[in-house]
Formats: structure tokens, sequence, C-alpha cells
């Protein structure tokens, strides 16, 4: 638990996600954990959690369930952070993985590092 709240306000904190966007979670092999949907990355409490096997009916997980599971599946356990930085939402609606920003890593605070590389990386560019 208190590694998910320490991700979501550093997330927060730093702009790269707000409201109630964004979404966190961890598999370790068996159990997956992530977010529920609708839930403040800033303001995570133990029942903002959905637990259950990585193929179980989650309901009230993230809608970015499947994209969790489908990077999981592919990479393995490990930890997933997905934010939104200023110029990754596209106008009108964009589906699970279309939109934002997905880092995997072996650990959440690894994750959200990862994020905070890259969304640097991308203004760095974008300013030259």
């Amino acid at each position: 638990m208190a590694e998910f709240r320490a991700a979501g306000r550093t997330l927060f904190s730093l702009a790269l996600v707000k409201g109630s966007e964004g979404n966190l979670s961890v598999f370790d092999g068996r159990t997956l954990v992530i977010t529920r949907s609708g839930v403040s990355l800033a303001e995570i409490e133990p029942a903002d959690l959905v637990v259950g096997a990585l193929g179980a009916d989650l309901p009230g997980a993230s809608v970015d369930l499947e994209e969790h599971r489908r990077l999981y599946g592919r990479r393995g356990p490990g930890a997933i952070v997905h934010a939104h930085p200023p110029g990754t939402v596209p106008e009108g609606a964009a589906g699970p993985g279309a939109h934002g920003v997905y880092a995997y890593a072996d650990e959440l605070e690894a994750a959200v590092e990862e994020v905070v590389r890259s969304t640097r990386r991308d203004v760095g560019r974008t300013r030259r």
C-alpha cells in the first residue's frame, strides 16, 4: 500500500496526473494489484486497490486493466505506471493504450522514475 501511495503522490506533485487520471499496478507472477477506476492517485487508500489473479474478473479495476494485463503477459512480473504528462492525451476520446505514457519496471518507484525521465527527455526535445 505504501508504495502505491508514494507513487501516486509523486506523479500528482509533478503534474504527471490530475484528478482521476492514470493508474498503477504491480504483478508478482501470481497476484495483480491495480488501482480502481476513478481513483485520485494523489489520495490512494487501501480500498482504492483491486487485488486478484492476472486473468480473473476484477470488478472496479482501472479501465486500463487489459493494457496492464497485456504488458505483464509480454514482460512478466513487475510494476506499471500509466501517467498523463501534458501533451500526451489527445483531444476527444482515446482508448486504453492510446494515450498518456506507460512505464514498466521491477517496482513502482522505478516505473515512476522512468515516467519522469521520459517526460523530461520529451520536453527537452520540444525546446530545441
